[in-house]
Protein backbone atom coordinates (compact mmCIF):
# COMPACT_ATOMS: atom_id res chain seq x y z
CA UNK A 1 0.00 0.00 0.00
CA UNK A 2 1.30 3.59 -0.90
CA UNK A 3 -0.17 6.82 0.15
CA UNK A 4 1.17 9.91 -1.42
CA UNK A 5 0.25 13.80 -1.24
CA UNK A 6 0.84 16.62 -3.60
CA UNK A 7 0.88 20.28 -3.17
CA UNK A 8 -2.05 22.04 -4.95
CA UNK A 9 -1.29 24.30 -7.67
CA UNK A 10 -0.30 28.00 -5.90
CA UNK A 11 -3.73 29.60 -6.63
CA UNK A 12 -5.18 27.32 -4.75
CA UNK A 13 -3.02 26.72 -1.52
CA UNK A 14 -5.55 29.00 0.24
CA UNK A 15 -8.74 26.04 -0.32
CA UNK A 16 -7.00 23.16 -0.54
CA UNK A 17 -4.72 21.22 1.47
CA UNK A 18 -3.29 18.45 -0.23
CA UNK A 19 -4.49 16.26 -3.09
CA UNK A 20 -3.60 12.42 -2.21
CA UNK A 21 -3.29 9.52 -4.22
CA UNK A 22 -3.66 5.97 -2.43
CA UNK A 23 -3.05 2.51 -4.14
CA UNK A 24 -3.14 -1.14 -3.27
CA UNK A 25 -1.03 -3.30 -5.20
CA UNK A 26 -1.95 -6.13 -3.21
CA UNK A 27 -4.49 -7.36 -1.22
CA UNK A 28 -7.59 -6.66 0.77
CA UNK A 29 -6.54 -3.75 2.96
CA UNK A 30 -8.80 -2.89 6.39
CA UNK A 31 -7.99 0.84 7.69
CA UNK A 32 -8.42 2.83 10.03
CA UNK A 33 -9.37 6.62 9.42
CA UNK A 34 -8.84 8.85 12.13
CA UNK A 35 -10.81 12.09 12.44
CA UNK A 36 -7.81 15.21 10.87
CA UNK A 37 -10.05 18.13 11.20
CA UNK A 38 -10.58 18.17 7.28
CA UNK A 39 -13.27 17.51 4.48
CA UNK A 40 -12.58 15.17 1.47
CA UNK A 41 -13.58 14.60 -2.38
CA UNK A 42 -12.92 10.94 -3.14
CA UNK A 43 -12.18 8.99 -6.62
CA UNK A 44 -12.26 5.98 -6.42
CA UNK A 45 -9.94 5.11 -9.68
CA UNK A 46 -10.93 1.62 -9.56
CA UNK A 47 -12.13 0.66 -13.42
CA UNK A 48 -14.16 -2.61 -12.11
CA UNK A 49 -15.49 -1.17 -9.53
CA UNK A 50 -17.27 1.46 -11.44
CA UNK A 51 -19.58 -1.37 -13.41
CA UNK A 52 -21.70 -2.30 -10.57
CA UNK A 53 -21.34 1.33 -7.98
CA UNK A 54 -22.93 4.59 -8.37
CA UNK A 55 -20.49 5.91 -5.40
CA UNK A 56 -17.40 6.29 -7.46
CA UNK A 57 -16.98 10.25 -5.97
CA UNK A 58 -18.15 10.80 -2.44
CA UNK A 59 -17.59 13.88 0.10
CA UNK A 60 -16.45 12.62 3.34
CA UNK A 61 -17.97 15.06 5.76
CA UNK A 62 -16.09 16.11 8.62
CA UNK A 63 -15.41 13.41 11.36
CA UNK A 64 -15.48 13.78 15.03
CA UNK A 65 -14.83 9.58 15.65
CA UNK A 66 -12.97 6.91 13.75
CA UNK A 67 -14.16 4.87 10.38
CA UNK A 68 -13.01 1.97 8.98
CA UNK A 69 -12.47 1.69 5.37
CA UNK A 70 -11.96 -1.33 3.12
CA UNK A 71 -9.26 -0.83 0.63
CA UNK A 72 -9.90 -3.75 -2.51
CA UNK A 73 -6.76 -5.14 -3.78
CA UNK A 74 -5.12 -3.52 -7.31
CA UNK A 75 -7.27 -0.51 -6.60
CA UNK A 76 -6.16 3.53 -6.50
CA UNK A 77 -8.10 6.29 -4.26
CA UNK A 78 -7.69 9.60 -5.34
CA UNK A 79 -8.76 12.22 -2.54
CA UNK A 80 -9.06 16.00 -2.45
CA UNK A 81 -8.57 17.18 1.01
CA UNK A 82 -9.74 20.99 1.75
CA UNK A 83 -8.51 22.92 4.27
CA UNK A 84 -10.63 23.77 7.23
CA UNK A 85 -13.52 26.21 6.29
CA UNK A 86 -12.77 26.04 2.77
CA UNK A 87 -15.05 23.93 1.44
CA UNK A 88 -17.68 26.67 0.99
CA UNK A 89 -15.42 27.79 -1.60
CA UNK A 90 -17.00 25.09 -4.43
CA UNK A 91 -20.36 24.13 -2.37
CA UNK A 92 -22.77 26.16 -0.72
CA UNK A 93 -23.93 23.42 1.55
CA UNK A 94 -24.18 23.67 6.15
CA UNK A 95 -20.92 21.51 6.42
CA UNK A 96 -22.47 20.35 9.76
CA UNK A 97 -25.60 18.42 7.66
CA UNK A 98 -22.56 16.17 6.45
CA UNK A 99 -20.80 15.81 9.97
CA UNK A 100 -19.58 11.73 10.73
CA UNK A 101 -21.13 11.21 7.11
CA UNK A 102 -20.08 10.18 3.56
CA UNK A 103 -22.12 10.84 0.65
CA UNK A 104 -22.37 10.60 -3.09
CA UNK A 105 -20.46 13.63 -4.50
CA UNK A 106 -23.27 14.04 -7.12
CA UNK A 107 -25.80 14.81 -4.56
CA UNK A 108 -23.86 18.20 -4.11
CA UNK A 109 -22.07 18.33 -7.71
CA UNK A 110 -24.00 17.31 -10.66
CA UNK A 111 -20.39 18.36 -12.95
CA UNK A 112 -18.58 15.65 -10.87
CA UNK A 113 -19.43 13.01 -13.30
CA UNK A 114 -18.32 9.84 -15.40
CA UNK A 115 -16.90 11.70 -17.67
CA UNK A 116 -14.34 13.28 -15.03
CA UNK A 117 -13.73 10.25 -13.75
CA UNK A 118 -12.75 8.15 -16.71
CA UNK A 119 -10.36 11.21 -17.22
CA UNK A 120 -8.82 10.46 -14.46
CA UNK A 121 -8.37 6.58 -14.32
CA UNK A 122 -6.76 7.51 -18.45
CA UNK A 123 -4.27 9.98 -17.30
CA UNK A 124 -1.25 7.84 -17.58
CA UNK A 125 0.76 8.84 -13.51
CA UNK A 126 0.02 10.88 -10.45
CA UNK A 127 1.55 14.11 -11.65
CA UNK A 128 -1.52 14.24 -14.92
CA UNK A 129 -3.69 13.27 -12.56
CA UNK A 130 -3.51 15.88 -10.02
CA UNK A 131 -3.18 18.55 -13.12
CA UNK A 132 -6.83 17.36 -14.31
CA UNK A 133 -7.59 18.05 -10.68
CA UNK A 134 -6.16 21.20 -10.38
CA UNK A 135 -8.00 22.64 -13.79
CA UNK A 136 -11.43 21.22 -12.40
CA UNK A 137 -11.32 23.26 -9.40
CA UNK A 138 -9.77 26.45 -10.69
CA UNK A 139 -13.03 26.26 -13.12
CA UNK A 140 -15.37 25.00 -10.30
CA UNK A 141 -14.73 27.25 -7.43
CA UNK A 142 -16.26 30.24 -7.02
CA UNK A 143 -13.83 32.84 -6.35
CA UNK A 144 -15.93 36.14 -5.94
CA UNK A 145 -17.26 34.74 -2.49
CA UNK A 146 -13.39 33.31 -1.24
CA UNK A 147 -12.38 36.00 1.64
CA UNK A 148 -9.37 34.21 3.41
CA UNK A 149 -9.16 36.02 6.09
CA UNK A 150 -13.31 35.30 6.81
CA UNK A 151 -14.04 35.18 10.54
CA UNK A 152 -14.16 31.04 10.70
CA UNK A 153 -10.55 30.97 10.07
CA UNK A 154 -9.40 33.15 12.30
CA UNK A 155 -10.81 31.33 14.86
CA UNK A 156 -9.61 27.95 13.87
CA UNK A 157 -6.32 29.73 14.47
CA UNK A 158 -6.73 30.61 18.22
CA UNK A 159 -8.44 26.94 19.09
CA UNK A 160 -5.12 25.37 17.23
CA UNK A 161 -2.89 27.81 18.93
CA UNK A 162 -4.96 27.70 22.30
CA UNK A 163 -5.46 23.67 22.32
CA UNK A 164 -4.48 23.03 25.82
CA UNK A 165 -6.90 25.96 27.60
CA UNK A 166 -10.12 26.42 25.57
CA UNK A 167 -11.66 29.65 26.24
CA UNK A 168 -14.94 29.94 23.91
CA UNK A 169 -15.96 33.19 25.46
CA UNK A 170 -12.62 34.99 25.28
CA UNK A 171 -12.68 33.59 21.93
CA UNK A 172 -15.87 35.42 21.17
CA UNK A 173 -14.95 38.47 22.67
CA UNK A 174 -11.78 39.08 20.72
CA UNK A 175 -13.74 38.49 17.63
CA UNK A 176 -16.19 41.22 18.41
CA UNK A 177 -19.58 38.25 17.60
CA UNK A 178 -21.93 36.96 21.30
CA UNK A 179 -20.66 33.40 21.46
CA UNK A 180 -23.87 32.15 20.35
CA UNK A 181 -23.85 33.77 16.91
CA UNK A 182 -19.94 32.49 16.90
CA UNK A 183 -21.18 29.00 17.58
CA UNK A 184 -23.85 28.74 14.83
CA UNK A 185 -21.47 30.21 12.06
CA UNK A 186 -18.58 27.63 13.22
CA UNK A 187 -20.55 25.02 12.95
CA UNK A 188 -22.06 25.72 9.68
CA UNK A 189 -19.15 26.53 7.91
CA UNK A 190 -16.41 24.39 9.54
CA UNK A 191 -18.83 21.25 10.13
CA UNK A 192 -18.26 20.51 13.79
CA UNK A 193 -18.71 22.64 17.43
CA UNK A 194 -15.80 24.88 18.43
CA UNK A 195 -15.73 22.71 21.26
CA UNK A 196 -15.80 19.02 18.94
CA UNK A 197 -12.90 21.16 16.62
CA UNK A 198 -10.66 21.78 19.70
CA UNK A 199 -10.73 17.68 20.32
CA UNK A 200 -10.34 16.78 16.93
CA UNK A 201 -6.96 19.34 17.35
CA UNK A 202 -6.27 18.26 21.17
CA UNK A 203 -5.87 14.96 19.98
CA UNK A 204 -4.00 15.03 16.98
CA UNK A 205 -1.20 16.90 18.76
CA UNK A 206 -1.47 14.03 21.50
CA UNK A 207 -1.35 11.83 18.76
CA UNK A 208 2.27 12.92 17.29
CA UNK A 209 3.46 13.05 20.86
CA UNK A 210 2.87 9.91 21.41
CA UNK A 211 4.12 8.21 18.25
CA UNK A 212 7.28 11.02 18.06
CA UNK A 213 8.06 10.25 22.26
CA UNK A 214 7.32 6.58 22.87
CA UNK A 215 8.76 6.64 26.11
CA UNK A 216 7.33 9.52 27.53
CA UNK A 217 5.11 8.72 30.10
CA UNK A 218 1.31 9.39 29.02
CA UNK A 219 0.83 11.81 32.55
CA UNK A 220 3.20 14.11 30.60
CA UNK A 221 1.84 13.67 27.16
CA UNK A 222 -1.83 14.15 28.98
CA UNK A 223 -0.83 17.45 30.96
CA UNK A 224 1.49 18.92 27.79
CA UNK A 225 -1.86 18.58 26.15
CA UNK A 226 -4.15 20.33 28.41
CA UNK A 227 -5.74 17.09 29.77
CA UNK A 228 -6.88 16.38 33.09
CA UNK A 229 -4.64 13.41 33.42
CA UNK A 230 -3.87 10.37 31.79
CA UNK A 231 -7.13 8.83 32.16
CA UNK A 232 -8.68 11.61 30.68
CA UNK A 233 -6.32 11.80 27.85
CA UNK A 234 -6.71 7.45 27.18
CA UNK A 235 -10.81 8.21 27.13
CA UNK A 236 -10.30 10.80 24.53
CA UNK A 237 -8.00 8.83 22.53
CA UNK A 238 -10.49 5.94 22.82
CA UNK A 239 -13.42 7.83 21.58
CA UNK A 240 -11.68 9.35 18.45
CA UNK A 241 -10.28 6.30 17.26
CA UNK A 242 -11.05 2.91 19.04
CA UNK A 243 -7.96 2.22 20.24
CA UNK A 244 -5.80 2.57 23.66
CA UNK A 245 -2.75 4.79 23.71
CA UNK A 246 -0.92 2.01 23.25
CA UNK A 247 -2.42 0.79 20.22
CA UNK A 248 -1.95 4.66 17.68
Amino acid sequence: MSYKEYIPSKNLNSIVDSIWIATNNGNKIESRILPDGYVDIIFDLDKQMHLNSGNEIRVSGMMTKFKKVVSRENSETLGVRFKTGQFNAISSIPLSEIKNTTINASNLFPQLNKSLLNELIEKNNHLEKVQLINSFLTTEINWSNLDEKKLEHSVCKSIQSNYRELDLSKIAKNHYISLRQLERRFKTIVGVTMKEYHSIIRFNKAKKNILENPKLSLLNIAFDNGYFDHSHLAKEINKMSGLNPSQL
